[in-house]
């Protein structure tokens, strides 16, 4: 008698479709749908991509690093032309300028650290203001004397005349109505002044350049102009009529004698 003979037949024909599906399962995995397929290789091809453009951008920035260095070492080397072409232009120029003043400076406080100055005063007086602006202005010495107080030794470099606080030259007919009294006191005074310098050179202790102090708004005095003429002995001279005045003209003064010794 068959095996399965009381089992009736649908249920075998169902056995068997089932048998069949579950052996084709296990022996066959099931194919990856085509959509995953291709995101892989999308996702592949984007990695190399990515690889390729990182690289190229290694090169680009290696590249431009270099341009950009290169372009720098260019705009430094400019720079520093335009530096030196300024400099030889403008700033030396003002440099040297300035260097040379300074050494002119130094070289007039050279002098009048050098210098003896006599400040002679043709009347009995005590030293004026002026002969202390000079003392303090950094003169080696400034001597003070007066006409019947001569002093010892030599002259210095330059002999300042005070004709303004002596009062000598304050003769009243100066300022007179009357022409003739007026012509008067102008010739007195101007044998005062050649008087004075007589004295001084007939002393014959030294050949100074001369500094006249005379009063501003007196008129001009002839006969200083004709000093050197009338006294051929006097080979400079300078006059000053303010205290200001007065400093620079002895300044001056020391700094032509200095120059006059030195072309002996």
């Amino acid at each position: 008698m068959p095996l399965f003979s009381g089992i009736p037949m649908i249920w075998l024909l169902s056995f068997d479709l089932q048998t069949a599906v579950l052996s084709q399962a296990s022996t066959a995995p099931p194919a990856a749908p085509p959509d995953i397929e291709l995101l892989m290789h999308q996702l592949e091809f984007m990695k190399w991509i990515n690889t390729a453009f990182l690289g190229f951008l290694g090169f680009l920035g290696g590249l431009l690093t270099w341009f950009f260095k290169s372009n720098l070492d260019d705009a430094k080397e400019m720079a520093r032309k335009m530096v030196r072409q300024e400099l030889a232009d403008h700033i030396e120029p003002l440099i040297k300028a300035e260097s040379d003043h300074i050494q002119r400076t130094l070289r007039t406080e050279q002098i009048i650290s050098a210098t003896v100055v006599d400040y002679y005063m043709p009347a009995e007086a005590e030293p004026p203001r002026e002969h202390q602006l000079l003392k303090g202005r950094g003169f080696l010495d400034v001597r003070y004397w007066r006409q019947n107080q001569l002093p010892i030794g030599r002259f210095g470099s330059v002999l300042v005349i005070d004709f303004v606080n002596s009062g000598i030259l304050e003769i009243p007919g100066l300022l007179d109505d009357d022409d003739t009294v007026r012509k008067v006191a102008y010739k007195q005074r101007e044998q005062i002044v050649n008087d004075t310098a007589r004295q001084v050179v007939e002393l014959r202790i030294g050949n100074p350049i001369l500094v006249l102090y005379v009063r501003p708004g007196s008129g001009r005095i002839g006969e200083i102009d004709q000093l050197t003429t009338t006294f051929p002995e006097i080979q400079y001279y300078s006059s000053a009529n303010t205290p200001v005045a007065l400093m620079g003209a002895v300044v001056d003064s020391a700094y032509v004698a200095y120059g006059d010794r030195a072309l002996i």
